[in-house]
């Protein structure tokens, strides 16, 4: 039997948070270049942020996500640890 810990706790909203993080940026590579005179995207790690209004719409729901799982995960890990002090306090 496997035992529970903040480590593990940690480790797993680790990767939730690591992977809202890549999404966000992943996003904003795919939408970084420069617009030719004939209204052609072509990516450019150099470039500009080009959205439309969807894309704007898209990129704020990702970082919404981004920011709701740090902030689960940062009160999950702290409700945890009050839990586990509380628990030694009435050892």
């Amino acid at each position: 039997m496997s035992q529970l810990s903040t480590g593990y706790i940690s480790g797993v909203f680790g990767g939730l948070v690591n992977n809202a993080d890549d999404k966000v940026s992943t996003f904003i590579t795919d939408h970084t270049g420069s617009v030719g005179a004939d209204g052609s995207f072509t990516k450019d790690p150099n470039g500009t942020l080009i959205l439309s209004a969807s894309d704007s719409l898209s990129l704020q729901q990702l970082m919404a996500d981004q920011s709701i799982t740090a902030q689960t995960s940062t009160s999950t890990l702290k409700s945890i640890k009050d839990s586990i002090s509380a628990a030694a306090r009435n050892i």
